[in-house]
């Protein structure tokens, strides 16, 4: 069932990302969990999956960040007036009863952190990020957009700004630098870093990662979001998966 949407906004954020603003026209059936996702529906165009960067149930607006890839993301960030939204679907991550938070990011993997932060402020926890991309101009201040953030590390394949390298090369220098303080580990990202990551925090129970895939339905009844050899659908089963679970299909 599509929920209709109008946009408010969208506003670029740096040379390669853009965060659009939505208003639901309904109340959803629930109230969505960090890392779960929305089908949206660009109208004429396609019905593409994306993040929930951040939700506020007292006014139902929801928001997206998302990079330009193709026809669908590009309609996303040109179209105004109404759209269709899908979900929430997925399996999410409940923030409560942990107290320090790792988030690792690749590239567009950084889109949820706004919605995590803030279910773990009101959780009492404090979330550390660690953010790669491929270029400096390709970032942005994610402290604007997320509350109660604690370290925030850059790091840059292009040596331009913060640390000099990828995500996972930097976790792997903090871990072995500072010790591991964090209760709850979660990775976004390329499937070689989600792999780094979960080495990283081997050994840790509560270390996740957020798979991708090819997802249409959403709702699990045409397979596309198969991820073999596992008997797991991405859209019902995930995408947050423990790293125990889906280590041997990294990478």
């Amino acid at each position: 069932m599509l929920i209709p949407a109008l946009k408010i906004s969208v506003e670029k954020l740096s040379s390669s990302y853009y965060r659009a603003l939505f208003k639901l026209l309904e109340p959803p059936r629930i109230e969505p969990k960090p890392l779960q996702f929305i089908n949206i529906w660009i109208p004429g165009l396609d019905e593409a999956p994306m993040s929930i960067s951040d939700y506020n149930a007292e006014d139902y607006t929801l928001s997206i960040i998302f990079k330009v890839v193709g026809d669908g993301t590009r309609g996303l960030r040109d179209r105004n007036g109404f759209f269709g939204v899908k979900g929430f679907l997925g399996n999410g991550i409940d923030t409560s009863g942990y107290d320090r938070v790792l988030f690792v990011a690749g590239g567009s993997g950084i889109a949820p952190l706004p919605f995590l932060s803030r279910k773990c402020v009101e959780s009492g926890c404090i979330v550390d990020v660690v953010w790669g991309v491929r270029r400096g101009d390709m970032l942005f201040n994610i402290g604007k957009h997320a509350v109660g953030l604690g370290e925030v590390y850059y790091t840059t394949e292009d040596c331009t700004i913060g640390y000099c390298g990828n995500a996972s090369s930097l976790v792997r220098e903090i871990v072995e630098r500072s010790g591991f303080k964090w209760s709850l580990v979660i990775g976004v990202g390329p499937s070689q870093m989600l792999r780094e990551v979960c080495y990283a925090s081997r050994g840790l129970q509560d270390s996740y990662v957020s798979l991708e895939t090819m997802v249409k339905c959403g709702l699990g009844a045409c397979g596309s979001c198969l991820l073999k050899p596992l008997p797991k659908l991405l859209c019902l089963d995930g995408p947050v998966f423990k790293c125990s679970e889906v280590y041997h299909i990294l990478g």
